[in-house]
Order: structure tokens, then C-alpha cells, then sequence
């Protein structure tokens, strides 16, 4: 599956250094364990083409499309994937992924500065004009697959990125193993999958999620969203330490 990904700023740089699995990219322990090591991510082939935006854009754009990549370095994309670009470029991507035939466009929300919501709402209504699907999860790990989104789904399950999917095995009172289907797209689940194991199951439950979630770089915006009525690391946190709580009732128990 061929996408597009263009970004700006450290949180776009990680998702991408992520599906490259390039070594290093996560700086959560002290010494790599290499907890990704059995998970086949290098999705590099599937890259079709790679974008970093321009810096020193003026604060509105006249003519935006002068400003994107050739129609041919998107051409035949299943997706496009925009994290952290100019609201006015991000209005003409989508005429501009329709028009080379994408499927979806996904533009993940980590700071609410980045799409405001009149600006996502004015995206999503074009996207509906061309029959092109749009997101715009707040924050990218809050993305889960939807009926209505069939080119969506498939591209989380391609990149096996989104909203995290865990199983939880757990011996005596304690966690054995903690199994990753899909991380989120920072690479985080895998990180607090691996500092799980061997962690118990007892009333400091929560706790225990948290701190593992805690130990991550996450560097979601601490900001308030006016949307969620909290700030979006907040919102990534309580994903992840519902992701693990979900992986539990179903766990085999030994």
C-alpha cells in the first residue's frame, strides 16, 4: 500500500522514523531493549513519497499548491497523510489527493493549533465533495477503524498504527506478556508493552499504566483543546491505559 506522508515538526519526523523502524528513533530507555524487534515494521517500501514542509511560510498562503509536492510524487497513493501542515496548504491537499486518485487523507491533531476545528470542518466538507475519506483523530492514536471508513481501515491495518490493540497474558497476579497487534503511531504501545511484563495485576493497576505511559517521550501538546476539554496528551494517555485494559478480560490466564 503506497502513501503520502507530509509533515512538519519533531512529532511527523517520529511517526515516520517509526514506519522506517529505524533504529534509535525511541529514547525511552536508557538502553535499547529493541522491544519492536519481532514486529516486521520497516514500511519504507510503501512510502511513495516523503515531504517535509518548507520553513518560514507566510501566515496565509495565496497560492498553496506551488507549495506541495508534483502531482506525480503522489500519483497512484492510497493515502496521504498530513501531520502538522499549514492549514492552508492542507485545504488544497485534498483537492490534490482526489485528484491523483487517493482513497483517504489523514491529518492527526497533537496540538490544537494545528487544524481548528472550522478549518477541519471546511476540509471534511471538500474531501465529502471529491468522495475522498478524511480524519482528523485528536490525537493520531485515537484513530480506530469505522464502518463508514473503509479506505481508513485499511490503512491501519497495512501500518498496524492507530488507536493501540494489546493482549495481555497473565500468569498468577502478574502481567507474563503483553502483546502489541497494533501500536500507536508514535511507536508508544510497543515501548509500554515491553515495561509491562512482569508488572502486577492488583489494586495499583492504574498507577502501573500510567508510569509506563509516563516513561515515553510523548510530546503531544499540553495545551487545553477546546474539543476534548482536556489537553491531547492527557487524551493520549487514558488511550493507552484503556488499550491495556481492553487486552485484558479476553487474556488467557495461566
Amino acid at each position: 500500500m503506497n502513501i503520502a506522508l507530509l509533515y512538519s515538526g519533531a512529532y511527523g519526523l517520529k511517526v515516520l522514523r517509526h514506519l522506517r523502524d529505524e533504529a534509535g528513533f525511541c529514547t525511552g530507555c536508557e538502553v535499547c531493549v529493541n522491544c519492536r524487534a519481532d514486529h516486521d515494521l520497516d514500511f519504507s517500501r510503501d512510502l511513495a513519497c516523503v515531504w517535509e514542509q518548507p520553513g518560514g511560510l507566510p501566515s496565509m498562503i495565496e497560492d498553496p499548491e506551488r507549495y506541495l509536492p508534483a502531482d506525480a510524487h503522489l500519483a497512484g497513493v492510497h493515502s496521504v497523510v498530513a501531520i502538522n501542515v499549514h492549514q492552508d496548504l492542507l485545504l488544497a491537499l485534498v483537492d490534490q489527493a482526489a485528484r491523483v486518485g487517493a482513497k483517504a487523507l489523514i491529518a492527526p491533531v497533537e496540538d490544537p493549533a494545528w487544524i481548528r476545528p472550522g478549518m477541519a470542518n471546511q476540509t471534511a466538507r471538500r474531501a465529502r465533495e471529491l468522495g475522498l475519506e478524511a480524519a482528523f483523530p485528536r490525537p493520531f492514536c485515537a484513530l480506530g477503524e469505522d464502518a463508514s471508513t473503509p479506505a481508513v481501515n485499511a490503512f491501519l491495518r497495512h501500518f498496524r498504527i492507530g488507536y493501540p490493540q494489546v493482549r495481555v497474558t497473565i500468569r498468577g497476579d502478574r502481567m507474563h506478556k503483553v502483546e502489541v497487534m497494533r501500536s500507536s503511531p508514535c511507536g508508544c504501545a510497543y515501548f509500554m508493552a515491553r515495561n509491562l511484563e512482569g508488572k502486577p495485576v492488583d489494586e495499583h493497576l492504574i498507577e502501573v499504566l500510567a508510569q509506563a505511559w509516563h516513561s515515553y517521550p510523548c510530546i503531544a501538546s499540553m495545551a487545553m483543546d477546546p474539543q476534548l476539554k482536556d489537553t491531547i496528551l492527557h487524551r493520549g494517555g487514558y488511550i493507552h491505559r484503556e488499550a491495556v485494559l481492553k487486552g485484558m478480560p479476553q487474556a488467557p490466564r495461566e
